[in-house]
């Protein structure tokens, strides 16, 4: 038995309880189409109460994977910097894009960890909703929810990009909001 202990250890197979994480904090939006082209492009990620980088949960295929980012860097650049979308790898990229997502109501699902699959301490997150209207027209959605220790909610403010984009190209997302749900709750 001590051998075959001894033997796990040797090997790094040892039996090391995986640091749980905080919880899941969900962020949902509602999305609207935009028609015509050089638009409907999108980024939703996570960052740390100081504006550092934590995790992308959504970015669009053709600005991420296909880069879009570079054809058009009008397209979501407050993510592509955040992000270091350049310096990613291609299996990084990959696990983040997908096609533009369908208009309707939507949610994704934070597990509190960082992209390299560490958990986050206790604290106050940024969450962000960056969206392409048209050309160099977007809006930016943020919002902060605290995780750790209880159930929270959150609603985000947008700011359009320029000011006057929300009325000339309509609403690309909109009730932009989080919330927190601690493990086991």
């Amino acid at each position: 038995m001590i051998a075959a202990a001894a033997l796990l250890l040797a090997c790094g197979a040892a039996a090391v309880p995986a640091q749980a994480s905080l919880g899941t904090v969900t962020v949902s939006y509602t999305l609207h189409r935009i028609p015509g082209h050089a638009s409907n492009q999108l980024a939703v990620w996570i960052e740390g109460e100081k504006g550092t980088f934590v995790r992308t949960l959504f970015a669009t295929d053709f600005m991420a994977r296909r880069g879009g980012f570079r054809l058009r860097p009008q397209c979501c650049p407050e993510w592509v910097r955040a992000s270091g979308l350049e310096r990613l790898s291609p299996a990084e990229v990959d696990a983040v894009s997908g096609a533009t997502q369908k208009p309707g109501a939507i949610a994704l699902a934070w597990d509190c960890r960082t992209a390299g699959g560490d958990p986050v301490p206790p604290g106050e997150y940024v969450y962000k909703v960056e969206g392409n209207l048209f050309w160099e027209k977007r809006v930016l959605w943020s919002g902060r929810i605290r995780v750790g220790g209880s159930p929270a909610f959150s609603t985000a403010t947008a700011e359009y990009l320029p000011d006057a984009s929300a009325a000339e190209s309509g609403p690309l997302v909109e009730d932009v909001t989080a919330r927190f749900q601690p493990d086991g709750g």
